[in-house]
């Protein structure tokens, strides 16, 4: 790996590493993650009888903010030798910053980070310290909360194999999948803010109708937006906590173009909410869903804040 290449990955990462939590920052809404996966080595030429590598890795990450997670390590290693048979084996604990760009969709981000790692070579064995930097594309949602994960890493590794020709600068890829486990709060994104509402349904009928806020679809579509997913979930368990309660699901759109079209995207945008609130174990036979098109405004469709107060899915209590 030349070294103009290795400059820009480890200044790109120590660009990242600034305070995790600005002012008015709070907590992501995934909180803790797990996340597993498959490495590949590229070794560097001067370890000792090495030709290339492959192993695992597991992760517990925490999602410290708005664009911050921190994350532990543990992975194995097997370096296959180049010319004796066998292999050389190396085992890690570490510890990485992460810095996402942002958090919506295809998620970029860089990492600096390091730890220890035990070397079992055919010159012997080593317990010494590493540190890496790299960048990564996070997918979340893949198959529905599990995400996809990428990574290249830049290894700078101490570890004595014999050769004395340490430390040896590897690169390692990455591949493989992400859980989000528990905890959260809500999530501030700049001038914009991502709430995450907590939707109370109770044992008595509620009116009038509870508005989602941040149950949101992309552009012209019924395509759920990641931070609706997140609301979403909150929205299940409180359904899960009263099993006997009928539920409508309401979806209203602004009055731009065709009522017709309105009508029919109503429909379907409602029917993705409850849909997904099947697929997190809410009973289909408690959920209706209702688009009404724009005819039940809540604002006047003059102005664009209006209109982003009538595009909107309610949750309305019927039995």
């Amino acid at each position: 790996m030349h070294i103009t290449t290795k400059s820009a990955l480890i200044s790109m990462a120590l660009v990242a590493a600034t305070p995790a939590l600005a002012d008015g920052e709070r907590a992501d809404p995934r909180g803790w993650n797990a996340s597993a996966m498959g490495i590949h080595v590229f070794e560097d030429q001067d370890r000792n009888d090495v030709d290339y590598g492959t192993g695992l890795r597991f992760g517990l990450g925490r999602q410290l903010g708005q664009h911050w997670d921190l994350e532990w390590n543990g992975f194995g290693n097997a370096l296959q030798r180049d010319r004796a048979g066998g292999q050389h084996w190396q085992y890690g604990l570490g510890v990485d910053a992460l810095r996402y760009l942002y958090r919506e969709g295809p998620s970029p981000y860089v990492l600096l980070g390091g730890g220890g790692v035990y070397t079992d070579s055919n010159r012997g064995t080593d317990t010494n310290g590493f540190l890496n930097a790299g960048a990564g594309l996070h997918f979340r949602d893949v198959w529905g909360a599990m995400g996809l994960r990428m990574e290249l890493r830049y290894v700078m590794d101490f570890s004595d194999d014999g050769s004395g020709n340490e430390p040896f600068n590897d690169v390692r890829a990455l591949v493989g999948l992400t859980f989000p486990l528990f905890g959260g709060g809500d999530l501030h994104t700049g001038t914009r803010v991502i709430e995450r509402e907590r939707v109370v349904v109770k044992p008595v009928p509620m009116a009038p109708p509870e508005v989602l806020h941040g149950v949101n679809f992309e552009f012209d579509s019924a395509r759920l937006t990641p931070n609706a997913k997140t609301v979403l979930r909150e929205v299940a368990e409180r359904l899960r906590a009263y099993p006997n309660s009928e539920i409508e699901i309401a979806g209203h759109t602004d009055s731009t173009g065709d009522a017709g079209y309105n009508q029919r995207l109503s429909e379907r945008r409602a029917a993705t909410v409850r849909d997904f609130l099947i697929d997190l174990g809410v009973d289909p036979g408690r959920l209706r869903a209702e688009g009404y098109g724009d005819t039940r405004p809540v604002d006047s469709n003059a102005t664009e804040d209006g209109r982003e107060r009538n595009r909107r899915i309610e949750m309305r209590r019927i039995r």
